[in-house]
């Protein structure tokens, strides 16, 4: 191998478990919104480690008012994006063109992680996946992507005018 080969394969695995980690904050923010969302029962015995771990870091009440700990489980992960970008298809000049994609930025640089996924004709976010990448190394798809944990993540945003 050469030490460009070497240098790329290192720049890609860094970029890798960056979006790995940044699944699992998705994955455990989306478990407290579900465990935020029952309206009975539902032990914090329920959920994860992670989920407890980030619960208590961030000072959140898990036997308090479920009402309370989604509103700021929600805003945690709205506060996430450094941007959230939309684009149109081709269409017309002229004609009126919709939204069709969505990018959320989570991290810029070396290295990079995004959440990019299509918008349907009332511009709700459908098939998200994360993506990686590194200086000098293409946008990839994350094998270990939570398309549902993605999906809650990526509702939380406004695609519209």
């Amino acid at each position: 191998m050469t030490t460009s080969t070497l240098a790329t394969a290192e720049k890609t695995r860094d970029a890798f478990f960056s979006a790995r980690a940044t699944m699992q904050t998705i994955e455990t923010l989306w478990e407290l919104a579900t465990y935020a969302d029952r309206p009975f029962g539902g032990d914090t015995e329920d959920l994860t480690p992670a989920a407890c771990c980030m619960a208590d870091a961030e000072g959140w009440d898990l036997n308090g008012l479920r009402d309370r700990l989604g509103e700021d489980v929600t805003e945690y992960a709205r506060e996430l994006p450094l941007s959230v970008l939309v684009r149109s298809d081709w269409h017309q000049v002229g004609s009126e063109s919709t939204h069709s994609e969505f990018e959320i930025l989570l991290s810029t640089g070396g290295p990079a992680v995004r959440v990019l996924g299509d918008l349907d004709s009332y511009l709700e976010p459908y098939r998200p996946g994360l993506q990686f990448s590194d200086w000098g190394v293409d946008w990839t798809d994350h094998p270990e992507s939570n398309c549902d944990a993605l999906l809650w993540f990526a509702g939380l945003f406004y695609f519209g005018e």
